[in-house]
């Protein structure tokens, strides 16, 4: 069982690092925080995967964090 836990706490350590290293590199490609966010909004509108939805979705939320932290 303590397997599973430390499988699944890696996995998910794994996905926000890839989340945030995704965002880091929107920030940088586009410069601006706003226009990052607006180019996720703009591919959300033309996907219909349910899975690329919330990837975009958390995508979307990290960039609001980091917004409002700086």
């Amino acid at each position: 069982m303590m397997d599973n836990v430390n499988s699944f706490k890696e996995v998910s350590e794994s996905y926000a690092k890839l989340i945030n290293d995704y965002a880091t590199e929107l920030l940088n490609k586009f410069g601006s925080n706003k226009k990052a966010r607006a180019f996720l909004r703009e591919q959300l509108a033309n996907t219909a995967n349910p899975e690329t939805h919330e990837f975009i979705f958390l995508m979307v939320k990290r960039l609001e964090q980091i917004a409002l932290n700086q």
